[in-house]
Parts: structure tokens; sequence; C-alpha cells
């Protein structure tokens, strides 16, 4: 008997399963979810949790490995991009990890870390970011841009006594 890949996190199954309606307790450990998911695997055409999952991208260690690099380019921008007081030789080698942690713009490091290179350096390097996290970003700017304080005028006679 096969078992649900450990690629899928709860967070994952319990999506899975509400889109689907199925009836499992989602609160549930997911050990217990796994188990009680098998029956419901073949007719809900859900052969693809044996197999790793393919929207999940970094393990942690290559996550680390990534906010790490995100944590010096921040370095090498705010030491003003000076060779000599940072751990980069050369500006390509900061614009290379630069490129090659861009394909990770769900990390909000990583983000942060490109937007400023990109913004000291005048160039423009593209972040990859899957639609939800896109999603999150654009209601949060919503959010920042709806609560600005905003100038009131209220007219009337106003008495004020001592």
């Amino acid at each position: 008997m096969e078992n649900i890949h450990s690629t899928f996190t709860k967070k994952d199954l319990t999506k899975i399963i509400t889109q689907r309606n199925i009836p499992i307790d989602c609160h549930a450990p997911r050990k217990n979810i796994c188990k009680d998911l098998l029956p419901y695997i073949q007719e809900n055409n859900l052969q693809y949790l044996f197999e790793p999952n393919i929207f999940k991208k970094l393990s942690i260690k290559e996550k680390d490995e990534v906010i790490l690099i995100a944590k010096k380019l921040k370095s090498y921008v705010s030491c003003g991009l000076d060779n000599t007081k940072s751990l980069y030789n050369s500006t390509d080698d900061a614009i290379a990890d630069a490129v090659y942690i861009a394909q990770h713009g769900d990390i909000s490091s990583v983000r942060k870390a490109v937007q400023l290179l990109n913004e000291s350096l005048n160039i423009n390097i593209k972040l990859t970011i899957s639609e939800n996290v896109q999603k999150m970003l654009e209601e949060k700017k919503k959010i920042k841009k709806d609560s600005v304080a905003r100038f009131q005028i209220k007219k009337g006679k106003y008495y004020v006594e001592f």
C-alpha cells in the first residue's frame, strides 16, 4: 500500500479536502489525514499525491541557502556596493546571485534583496512570484493604500467653555 508523499504538507492536504468536499476532519494530525484520505484517492483522481509535490520548489536546506544569499546581497547594497567591504569580489557576482535567487520570489527577503539591488544598480532583474503570493501582495498594497489618513473638514458651530 502506497503512502502520500511527504512533500505534501497538512495545509496542502486540507486544501484538497475542502476543494473536493471529502468528509475528513481537517483538524486532525497530518498522519491521520493521510490515512483517512487513502480510500478517496482513486474515486477523486488524486494519484498525484503519491509522487513529489511539483509545486514545492525548495527543501528547507535550499530555502536557507537562498535566504543566506539574499542577506549577502542586502549587505552588499548597504555597504554602498563596495567590493572591499562585502563578500562579493565583483558586481557581476552579485548580479549572478540575484538572478539565481530571483526565481524564488515568493520569499520576502529575496524580493527585498533583488529590489534593493535593482534600485542601486539601476538594472531590472525580474522576480518569479506565484499567483497566490502575487494576490496577497496586491491585497496588502490595497489595504495600505486605503489606510492612508485623509484630511476631513467638518463644518458647524463649536462652543468651547473654560
